[in-house]
């Protein structure tokens, strides 16, 4: 039985807010009224909302006084009526007063440094003041019914020194002089929506003009929102949002929902992006950008969270899940649709298959014992806080694209549109969805998809040749035998090879073990056409030698064919002679910048597994590997560059000189940092090849450069490249920039690259064990667990279990679950290195002439 102990009593409901706020910037705190009209459903003579880190200064209902009581551990204000409130209409009056926090949630500050000071000569710092209320922090704001069912209309205005820039949720409709240089600005209402939504921001910002984009309902403007001095930054992220609201408003339907767009660049932001409605809110690296001096990557990536969070308008604002437990289907469809959009936005980038690098990791957090069903109960707001994870974004939204390519890409597309029309403007439960998408396909999906979502792990698909059959059956993948069975119906597209060449396709639902009939027998056997299944596939030795040398057709099925295999290495089932075996025949005529990226991941893990005693044998396997590789690459550059084979080029480039210990890639790096000529790819690559090996002097020059990056996304290589040395007295100097002067958005993920270093990670360790409290206390309580996501690769056994210890000791208020995943994942390396290097030990050998 749920627990309902955290939820408000439901029995007045909020319909309408009129919210007054005035933030003084220089003190860090605000003053605000709010009046609520609510609908008393039951008589009664209290009324519970939410409140916290607020003083309520005074409470009327319907004008006469009632007594405040706060609860911190529940987060809730109750106000006790001298009477009983009949049922119907009333309307609640709140004064109070806050403090804009350090936090990144709630009503916060946020600081940058502007021009320099005419006299000192030093930068200007200036202040904002932002909002982050989700999951559970509208509450800190202001008094509210802080749960997505409380849906209401908002109107707000803010009380502001005239010359600051001010935008909220709706567009502005009235500015007031009010004296001593201060405005009253107010909004127009907003649709009914949760409070979760609500955004504004204050502070001295620019926009860009609005670009008015054709919408069904008229033009919608919209803007890029900026810290002065970024006006250059900005036209990527509209061209993105402008292609995005054409592309959503044709896939759902129904037009934007909001009177206008603005995308808000953030200088200290927790997340990457937040959905606010016509407020969306964003870390600045995922938002501005300068294209001529971006890789493709970082592009793609800018151009997915802007998607995804314009995706939210309509599948989250519009409608919203009833309760937290459904973030998951609000966050995993989201996921799904930027990939959709950026398809259409770019189709050179083939998305589809850089999205399976993220579908990997997925993969890898749900093979362990500790994973979780994509949809549990969700109790308390640190619950909500833990729902954030890589099974609801990534897991979600990989089952999410197997449904749509079972069903078929336009029945779905109606299915989706069905919702939508019918629940717009209020909230769901996960089942409407799959209703809708049974009535318009006949297909049966709540069946299919209940299992998916409620309970954890995937399936293995073993796929054996047995005479003219192939013999398909299932059990739950994982990556030791403790993590229980499993069974799930598996939406299958198999490609039979036959010895004339031609291919034979079959769809099918695998629920049983089934022999598929394929007279004659088949060459080979691709069991995951397109690699949408959110399954893995495990070949018997036969077809897998065969699947090999016939090729895998697309490059997402490399990547499968890849990953799959690599899977098995760190489960045990696969050893490492085979995997090595695997990259060698990859790589040899491979040219997809996502598979090669993949491989370039798998040759730095296996450099982690064998450990410091087979280092240089590993380094000339990964050098033999990706030079003759670079090589050939950059001949048939200078015939077609293609911004593929660009990328393609800096992936090369790094592998072979920082992983591969090439001499004469790491002099080409040098020279490139400087290189004006050199594409953004090759620039990010050669500042990864320096940062691994940099003399004292290249090591400050790279801090320096990180001090005065000219973009977001320079700021952030720079600073990771810190992280990257292997020189004991660097790498500890940056760690104490991590613990003081690092951005607190920023910090926890150095410090998470930093325990992942393959030499360096039990000192990383050491330094964040022993300053876990002075971090806590800095780092916003959301970041915790993704920092340290960091140990997943440490493979010492001592470290391993210094690190298990002190999570046991020190267990965090959310995320709790998370860390248990990477605890338990740092083991799985563990074990894998253990086994890599007695195989290595055996046959010293076995990396030989890499490649041809």
């Amino acid at each position: 039985m749920s627990d309902t102990s955290h939820r408000l009593p439901g029995d007045v409901r909020p319909r309408r807010y009129e919210l007054s706020l005035e933030p003084d910037l220089g003190a860090a705190t605000f003053t605000g009224r709010v009046g609520i009209d609510v609908s008393v459903g039951v008589a009664t003579d209290r009324i519970v909302l939410h409140a916290l880190d607020l003083a309520i200064t005074s409470a009327t209902v319907d004008g006469v006084a009632a007594e405040v009581s706060l609860d911190a551990d529940q987060e809730t204000a109750t106000l006790t009526l001298p009477r009983r409130w009949d049922v119907g209409p009333a309307r609640v009056e709140l004064e109070f007063t806050g403090e804009l926090n350090d936090q990144l949630v709630g009503f916060y500050r946020s600081t940058f440094a502007g021009e320099d000071d005419p006299v000192s000569g030093t930068p200007v710092e200036h202040t904002l003041a932002v909002t982050q209320f989700e999951s559970t922090h509208a509450r800190r704001a202001f008094p509210c019914f802080d749960e997505p069912a409380m849906k209401a209309v908002f109107s707000i205005s803010l009380v502001v020194p005239a010359d600051q820039f001010v935008v909220a949720n709706t567009a502005e409709v009235a500015r007031e002089p009010l004296g001593g240089g201060r405005v009253r600005v107010s909004f127009a209402d907003t649709i009914s929506m949760s409070t979760y939504l609500v955004a504004f921001v204050i502070g001295p910002l620019e926009a860009t003009a609005p670009r008015l984009v054709e919408g069904m309902d008229g033009p919608i403007p919209l803007r890029v929102v900026y810290p002065p001095g970024n006006a250059h930054l900005c036209e990527f992220a509209l061209d993105v949002a402008e292609a995005a609201l054409v592309y959503f408003e044709r896939y759902y339907g129904l037009p934007y929902p909001g009177d206008k767009v603005d995308l808000v660049a953030v200088p200290d932001f927790a997340f990457g992006a937040m959905e606010n409605l016509g407020c969306i809110t964003f870390r600045e690296v995922l938002l501005l950008v300068d294209p001529s001096s971006a890789t493709q990557p970082e592009l793609q990536r800018i151009a997915d969270v802007v998607n995804h969070e314009l995706a939210h308008m309509w599948f989250g604002d519009l409608v919203t899940m009833s309760w937290w437990n459904g973030i998951w289907l609000n966050e995993a469809f989201a996921t799904f649709m930027e990939v959709k959009a950026s398809e259409s936005f770019r189709p050179d980038w083939d998305v589809w298959t850089t999205f399976g690098l993220a579908r990997a990791a997925a993969f890898d957090t749900d093979a362990l014992r500790s994973t979780r069903p994509i949809e549990y109960e969700v109790v308390t707001a640190a619950d909500a806080e833990g729902m954030f994870d890589i099974l609801t974004y990534e897991k979600g939204a990989s089952v999410v694209r197997m449904l749509e390519q079972y069903l078929g890409e336009e029945p779905f597309r109606a299915g989706i549109a069905e919702y939508l029309r019918r629940h717009a403007y209020g909230t769901t439960e996960t089942t409407d969805l799959w209703d809708a998408l049974e009535e318009v396909t006949g297909e049966p999906v709540r069946r299919i998809m209940d299992s998916w979502i409620f309970q954890g792990g995937h399936p293995v698909v073993h796929v054996e040749r047995a005479g003219d059959h192939i013999a398909l059956s299932q059990s739950r993948a994982a990556f030791d035998d403790d993590a229980g069975e499993g069974h799930w119906p598996v939406p299958m597209v198999l490609s039979l090879g036959g010895q004339d060449g031609g291919n034979e396709q079959q769809r099918l639902l695998l629920e049983q073990p089934r022999s598929v009939d394929t007279a004659p027998a088949p060459t080979f056997v691709q069991a995951n056409v397109g690699g949408a299944g959110f399954y893995r596939v495990e070949l018997d030795p036969e077809l897998r030698a065969a699947l090999l040398d016939q090729g895998a057709p697309g490059p997402l099925e490399r990547f499968v064919l890849l990953d799959d295999t690599w899977s098995g290495l760190l489960a045990g089932r696969v050893p490492l002679s085979e995997a090595a075996e695997l990259l060698r025949r990859a790589v040899r005529d491979e040219t997809d910048p996502s598979v090669w990226r993949r491989l370039a991941g798998a040759c730095r893990e296996l450099a982690r597994l064998a450990g410091p005693d087979h280092r240089s044998a590993v380094q000339r396997f990964i050098a033999e590997l990706a030079t003759p590789a670079l090589a050939r690459i950059e001949r048939g550059l200078a015939d077609d560059p293609t911004q593929r084979a660009l990328e393609v080029r800096g992936v090369l480039f790094a592998l072979a000189g920082a992983e591969g210990a090439d001499a004469a890639v790491r002099l080409r790096a040098r020279l490139s940092l400087d290189d004006d000529a050199a594409d953004a790819a090759l620039r990010a690559a050669a500042i990864a090849v320096v940062a691994g090996s940099a003399s004292v002097a290249e090591h400050a020059e790279l801090e320096r450069r990180w001090r005065a990056a000219a973009t977001p996304q320079d700021e952030l290589r720079y600073l990771n490249a810190l992280v990257d040395t292997d020189d004991p007295t660097l790498f500890a100097t940056t760690l104490e920039l991590a613990a003081t002067e690092v951005r607190t958005q920023n910090a926890p993920y150095l410090l998470r690259r930093a325990i992942d270093h393959p030499t360096l990670a039990a000192m990383a360790w050491e330094f964040v064990s022993t300053r876990w409290d002075e971090l806590a206390e800095r780092f916003p309580s959301n970041s915790l667990p993704r920092m340290l996501e960091g140990i997943r690769g440490i493979s010492d056994d001592r470290v391993a279990s210094a690190v298990e210890e002190f999570t046991t000791l020190h267990p965090l208020p959310s995320g709790t679950q998370q860390v248990a995943q990477h605890v338990e994942r740092m083991w799985v390396t563990v074990a894998a290195a253990r086994r890599a290097r007695a195989e290595l030990d055996r046959s010293p050998g076995m990396l030989g002439n890499a490649a041809s």
